[in-house]
């Protein structure tokens, strides 16, 4: 059974509560300025809208100042799940030009079951990639295993559980790669975008503690079910086991 926390609340609002270096490794997958095609991400920029004047109001400026806030609260590494899509494609290749001085290395996630490419002289997109940015306090990545690649093979969610509520839920089997190979037992692990909390799921089986924040009512209370669920089955497993 772990600690853990869902917020309900804006990600830079209640980052800036978090004292600095008061999380242990932020893993995060952002919402990636596709035209606002889900009602949280409309949600994200009516708020983003609001809380800034015009000229900042964009999607390359929001991201820097939630990656500088989460390098603030965390100790050893950030973890940045990003897309590039049509719409942020050249403002993902600024945030890796922007932040090279802190990227310690990039992860490929290769999704082999991803939508192929039907137009004419295009290349489709099989790939996301996650920046690893080193915090101040640390200069040497941590990964549990050996001879580990900078290649996840893993497919993408289809017609999973929750499709008709949130159309994007990262893949659990990738999150769980994540958090089994780059935190440690005990840890704390903040998700500042933590959508229906699959991060926290898979720190309630890997015994890492969870703190996430989330913006959108509906997903924040489908986040908090889930966790209570999978920690409660964690919490009898413990029970169970015999010495």
């Amino acid at each position: 059974m772990i600690n853990y926390e869902i917020i309900l609340g804006d990600c830079l609002e209640e980052m800036r509560k978090i004292p600095s270096g008061g999380v242990d490794v932020t893993f995060t997958s952002p919402p990636y300025n596709d035209s606002g095609s889900t009602e949280s991400d409309k949600l994200h920029k009516r708020h983003f809208k609001y809380e800034h004047a015009e000229n900042r109001e964009d999607w390359f400026e929001w991201q820097c100042e939630c990656i500088d806030e989460m390098l603030r609260v965390t100790k050893r590494q950030v973890l940045y799940n990003v897309q590039p899509i049509l719409n942020n494609k050249a403002d993902v290749y600024k945030l890796i030009g922007k932040y090279s001085d802190k990227i310690d290395n990039i992860l490929i996630w290769y999704k082999p079951n991803a939508q192929p490419q039907h137009y004419p002289h295009r290349i489709g997109n099989f790939y996301e990639i996650v920046l690893i940015l080193k915090c101040k306090e640390f200069d040497k990545l941590y990964i549990n295993s050996n001879g580990y690649t900078n290649v996840i093979v893993k497919n993408i969610n289809g017609n999973h559980f929750y499709s008709d509520k949130h159309r994007a839920v990262m893949n659990q089997d990738f999150s769980d790669e994540i958090i089994r190979e780059f935190t440690k037992p005990k840890e704390t692990v903040l998700d500042p975008f933590c959508g229906l909390a699959t991060t926290g799921i898979s720190c309630c089986k890997y015994g890492r503690n969870f703190k996430g924040i989330e913006i959108h009512k509906p997903y924040y209370d489908i986040a908090q079910k889930r966790m209570n669920m999978e920690n409660s089955q964690m919490n009898i497993f413990d029970f169970m086991k015999i010495d």
